[in-house]
């Protein structure tokens, strides 16, 4: 999404909204699968040289559930701050400096969302996951595989424990 900075000075302010395909996010987390369409809408103020832009981002996210590998979707919603300016001696970490006649804003739209998207998404708060042996999702079925699982660095100590209760 980008704006463009001449007649927006002018003017002053600017209000917009669009829908933008951001799939860079997709490709860099694990965990998501794919993200719908998301949709921006942004309002930006001029105050010489500063440009406040100010926005919500609302989008869909498919997730893989990081237990049970289930794939889930859940929307998201977030807002952004961004600051930039006209002057290059006013740039600095939280104030980007607007070269050319326009601002990319895809930066930080994908920035919002990395940080929105869960880092360890659940297809539900009490998911089971998968059976570490076999591979069966608990959430669906129940296996017959032993669960109990002990360090092995403690296995030899095992053979020490007897089943009968001492004197």
């Amino acid at each position: 999404m980008k704006i463009d900075v001449k007649p927006f000075i002018r003017e002053g302010e600017l209000i917009r909204e669009d829908d933008v395909r951001l799939n860079r996010i997709a490709a860099a987390v694990v965990d998501v699968e794919s993200l719908e369409d998301v949709h921006v809408e942004i309002k930006a103020t001029y105050q010489e040289p500063l440009i406040v832009v100010d926005g919500t981002i609302d989008t869909v996210v498919h997730y893989t559930c990081s237990r049970c590998l289930t794939a889930f979707s859940r929307p998201l919603s977030t807002d952004f701050h961004q600051l930039y300016t006209t002057d290059a001696n006013r740039a600095d970490d939280d104030i980007r400096w607007v070269e050319g006649d326009e601002i990319d804003l895809t930066p930080e739209l994908e920035e919002s969302i990395f940080l929105a998207i869960d880092e360890r998404p659940l297809c539900r708060e009490d998911c089971l996951g998968l059976c570490p042996s076999c591979g069966v999702n608990h959430n669906e079925s129940t296996c017959a595989c032993e669960t109990e699982t002990v360090d092995p660095r403690l296995e030899a100590l095992r053979g020490l424990l007897s089943d009968t209760p001492s004197e």
